[in-house]
């Protein structure tokens, strides 16, 4: 429960950081819910973790093709911070992930593997990647929407609840080093242009 009393000192109004990232997280998907017509989906409705990225992409590229093309290319140090994951996860009993695969053309089905997720949603402009376990639990949301005759909006939105400290101490350095990742991989989407 949170003390929702904020002392005034010095003419600075300080509140708990528990607060203050609620107000951050909400203020964030009041804003995509507006931009996406409320099309938002999330791990939870309290969440632990949220973060979004944004690119251009042309408009013949599905939700799906996006994500493809996104991951179907990795910096080598991408594929170490892989491997350090699951060297330390199988110590605290964190499911082994072994980074991105290539994907194939075919389009998944509702409830099929894709990479360590499990395909929730999938539209034209919209897929839902989920994987669940017993520390925490990750939704990726991918959704296009119009931008112009030739682009559309890529939104790459992640949101993550934790169950337990072990989930807590492993997002402490995913939260940082997500946002760097997604933003490095959707440069594999410009280089289609």
């Amino acid at each position: 429960m949170y003390n929702l009393t904020a002392k005034l000192a010095n003419n600075f109004i300080y509140l708990p950081i528990e607060l203050v990232m609620d107000a951050k997280k909400t203020n964030i998907i009041n804003k995509l819910n507006s931009l996406l017509n409320h099309q938002v989906t999330l791990i939870a409705e309290d969440i632990d973790y949220l973060s979004y990225q944004t690119a251009s992409i042309p408009c013949d590229i599905s939700a799906y093709d996006s994500y493809r093309i996104m991951t179907q290319s990795q910096p080598k140090w991408l594929k170490i911070l892989f491997q350090m994951r699951d060297f330390i996860g199988r110590i605290v009993g964190i499911r082994t992930i072994k980074g991105f695969e290539q994907l194939s053309e075919n389009i998944p089905n509702i409830g099929d593997i894709v990479h360590f997720f499990n395909v929730m949603e999938l539209e034209k402009n919209k897929l839902t990647l989920i994987i669940r376990d017993h520390h925490l639990d990750v939704c990726l949301h991918l959704c296009l929407i119009e931008d112009n005759d030739k682009q559309n909006k890529l939104y790459v939105i992640t949101s993550v609840k934790n169950h337990n400290f072990i989930g807590k101490l492993y997002m402490a350095p995913v939260s940082v080093l997500h946002p760097l990742i997604v933003n490095r991989l959707l440069k594999n989407l410009k280089a289609k242009k």
